[in-house]
């Protein structure tokens, strides 16, 4: 063998050895402090609304997540009931100190990263409720004592905020407790100073009502709310919901950690049961998109959507329904809700088209600027020459929009792509549109000169799934990837406010080049590739386009049209051509 294959065999037979001598090492250090490792908690691709549940009779404690397709649970992981059957402590001969529940759960993640460690609030039976770390593999590590049962929690920076039966507490700067095998080794490293000496309870007010044993919400997200002077930092609030209330608690001013006894009461628009009452199990924040579910199957999943101090209201949308739940309490996992799977567009004829009307008894001469308008898939009927409505777009999970424009089909997903312009949101957002017809986010449209401002109208997608659209602002866009793009239901998502995938091409493409709807022309036997449009004009000049090389395209370049004669106003008034196919 040469002498650098065995040098290099024997620097990794050194390198195992170091890496086993470690484990090794790390492995004596924890049995010696009575300590235990926790791995971090891994998120399945596409499941991030995950929640912990137990059972009525307590039988069972399990991980689910929530498919939104179905509005059903599906099972990640089994807690180990039984897994400190055998603890020296147990109160008599032949117990067995049992799991009960586990709630109050909430992923720490440092800085910058994606996983982190799941904590839960855990109640043993005949022991009470306890702080601990919990893996896949069943492994847990007991890092605090808790004051009663616990079932609503999250994180803010390092502090694990809880609340329950014994009111609002904070653990402080979790990450850096250890993490030990059971409570025996607990309560011995905690000897002489009580194992919930790191536990702080927090009085809380509400106009007259004050008290340490206040009750809150099922379950806790924390929410930025923007500020509205710029350059100032957004402020941040722990927010729970309960029944109808929306209460909040300010955490930070101005980027400053303040300490606030205050709850504010916010009146929302939830749907609650007859007897005025709800219980919000479960609720999620994937990067500052923010949801609530409730636990009986009839409130659904609510999305939060604004709050307004003076008015003392908070909006939701309801999104879908889900199926009912035992007692349980969510925790991200991810950045991104998984929406219901879109279904393809079943194109039954030919020449379709997207079209705002004004909504009945709310007429304008500007449709698509209003929220009181209707928007209708339909098709050109060829025998009779008029439009015929099919499919009138589902506003109700986007109330603020007021139009689609710019609608392309892609050529291998086959899903309906188009621009949506929203009331009070200055940038505009790509959205699929499935036969149902449900609307999901996939990118915003904030590039440009505007930026993402002006309304969007030519579209169309080249042979390879660029999605390429014209705007108002005289600019020219490539969005690629559409089709690999994962979907969502917030505008805060982080795969919403991703657009990396969208490409400008100012300048050269001004009001007076580029018509109000594309064609991708492809001549045959070449592999060139043009989009054309006819631009608005009294002789209805033609704009091309190459786009061959979709890094790179073309200026656009005017011909005279032939055959268009007869559409010539006689009057010289320019034409507008807003439908084109191919």
């Amino acid at each position: 063998k040469p002498m650098d294959d065995e040098s290099t065999d024997m620097r990794v037979e050194l390198l195992q050895r170091d890496l086993k001598l470690s484990s090794r090492e790390n492995k004596l250090e924890h049995e010696k402090d009575g300590t235990v490792e926790v791995e971090e908690w891994n998120c399945a691709v596409g499941q991030t609304a995950y929640q912990s549940t137990t059972a009525g009779d307590n039988s069972w404690t399990r991980m689910k997540v929530l498919n939104l397709t179905t509005g059903g649970y599906g099972l990640v992981h089994d807690v180990d009931l039984n897994k400190f059957a055998d603890v020296d402590d147990c109160p008599t001969k032949g117990s067995k100190c049992k799991i009960r529940s586990m709630n109050a759960c909430a992923i720490h993640k440092k800085p910058g990263q994606k996983k982190g460690i799941l904590y839960c609030a855990m109640q043993i039976y005949d022991k009470g409720a306890f702080l601990v770390a919990i893996d896949q593999k069943n492994n847990m590590g007991f890092v605090q004592k808790l004051l009663g049962w616990r079932y609503a929690a999250t994180f803010y920076k390092d502090d694990y905020y809880v609340s329950g039966e014994q009111g609002l507490s904070i653990v402080k700067n979790v990450p850096s407790l250890k993490k030990y095998k059971s409570w025996v080794e607990l309560n011995s490293a905690f000897y002489g100073h009580g194992t919930q000496a790191g536990e702080t309870k927090v009085a809380l007010y509400m106009g007259d009502e004050n008290s340490k044993n206040f009750g809150l919400g099922a379950d806790f997200v924390t929410w930025k709310k923007n500020s509205e002077k710029a350059g100032t930092p957004a402020d941040d609030y722990l927010m729970t919901l309960k029944d109808k209330e929306l209460l909040l608690i300010q955490l930070s001013k101005g980027g400053e950690d303040i300490s606030s006894n205050e709850v504010i009461s916010l009146a929302s628009n939830v749907k609650v049961g007859p007897n005025g009452k709800r219980c919000w199990g479960a609720a999620w924040n994937f990067n500052g998109a923010i949801f609530f579910s409730a636990d009986d199957g009839y409130g659904g999943l609510w999305r939060f959507d604004s709050a307004d101090f003076e008015a003392k209201t908070a909006t939701f949308t309801n999104m879908t329904a889900v199926n009912k739940i035992d007692w349980n309490d969510g925790f991200t996992c991810g950045a991104s809700l998984s929406p219901p799977d879109i279904k393809r567009v079943a194109c039954e004829h030919d020449f379709y088209q997207v079209a705002t009307f004004p909504g009945k008894d709310h007429y304008t001469d500007s449709p698509q600027t209003k929220t009181t308008s209707e928007t209708w898939i339909r098709y050109l009927d060829l025998s009779s020459g008029e439009f015929i409505n099919t499919i009138k777009v589902n506003r109700s999970k986007y109330p603020d929009m007021t139009s689609l424009n710019a609608c392309a089909v892609h050529p291998e997903k086959d899903i309906l792509y188009c621009f949506m312009n929203e009331e009070n949101r200055d940038s505009q957002a790509i959205i699929a549109l499935d036969a149902t017809p449900q609307i999901q986010l996939v990118t915003v449209h904030k590039k440009g000169p505007g930026p993402g401002k002006k309304l969007c109208f030519a579209a169309v997608f080249d042979k390879k799934g660029n999605y390429w659209y014209w705007c108002a602002d005289g600019t020219l866009y490539k969005a690629s990837g559409l089709g690999e793009k994962k979907t969502t239901m917030s505008h805060g998502d982080e795969n919403f406010l991703d657009d990396s995938g969208i490409t400008a091409y100012p300048d050269q493409y001004t009001n007076d080049k580029v018509g109000a709807d594309f064609i991708l022309y492809i001549p045959e036997k070449t592999e060139k590739e043009y989009l054309v449009s006819i631009v608005k004009s009294v002789n209805s000049d033609v704009s091309v386009i190459d786009v061959s090389d979709p890094s790179n395209p073309s200026a656009p370049e005017i011909f005279k049209s032939k055959g268009l004669e007869a559409t010539k106003s006689k009057s010289g008034e320019q034409i507008t051509w807003g439908s084109a196919w191919t």
